[in-house]
């Protein structure tokens, strides 16, 4: 964890040059901001048919961590929001969910 996702119309749909950017930036906030270990990063890209609301919506799902403040949490959205916006020129829809460790199952 985190798990993240990206999904896009296809008319914002970012091109393989373009994923590889912003995986890579996207990875590096995750382990500076959330303090995730670059081995347990996961990032998919999906284009959807967005049937109502933003082209774009990110989401992230993360083990619920006591240094994983409101605060530390708002930086991680907005360095997120500035990335999207630099990449797109959308503002997207951006949500992030915190699962408590005995929640979580996984296996590899």
């Amino acid at each position: 964890m985190p798990s993240i996702t990206l999904y896009t119309s296809e008319n914002y749909r970012l091109d393989c040059e373009s994923c590889e950017k912003f995986s890579t930036i996207l990875a590096g906030l995750a382990q500076k901001i959330l303090n995730a270990k670059q081995d347990n990063i996961h990032i998919s890209y999906l284009t959807a048919k967005i049937g109502f609301g933003t082209p774009i919506y990110f989401e992230a799902r993360l083990r619920q961590e006591v240094f994983r403040t409101t605060e530390l949490m708002e930086e991680f959205m907005h360095q997120v929001d500035v990335l999207i916006k630099e990449m797109t020129g959308v503002s997207a829809r951006i949500r992030c969910f915190s699962f408590d460790a005995s929640n979580i199952y996984g296996k590899n």
